[in-house]
């Protein structure tokens, strides 16, 4: 299998996702005479995918990696 460039598969991740939030890319399905469009996508596990690529290409260009999630301290007093 071909390895690709987390960048540029960042960047289509990306596109893909403003695709589908704006109903760009959405299915169309007929059944006889009726006729559906629909886009079923799990946006949760896009954004995770886009998180991870986003990771790989900060890793393949020597930059820190992008944060997605901080620990929070709790005290009591």
């Amino acid at each position: 299998m071909a390895e690709t460039d987390p960048c540029a598969e960042a960047a289509r991740l990306r596109e893909l996702r403003t695709a589908i939030v704006t109903g760009q890319a959405e299915s169309q399905i007929r059944f006889g005479d009726e006729e559906v469009r629909f886009y079923k996508a799990d946006l949760p596990a896009l954004d995770r995918l886009i998180a991870s690529t986003e990771r790989d290409c900060a890793l393949a260009r020597g930059e820190p990696v992008p944060r997605r999630r901080y620990a929070r301290g709790i005290r009591f007093y």
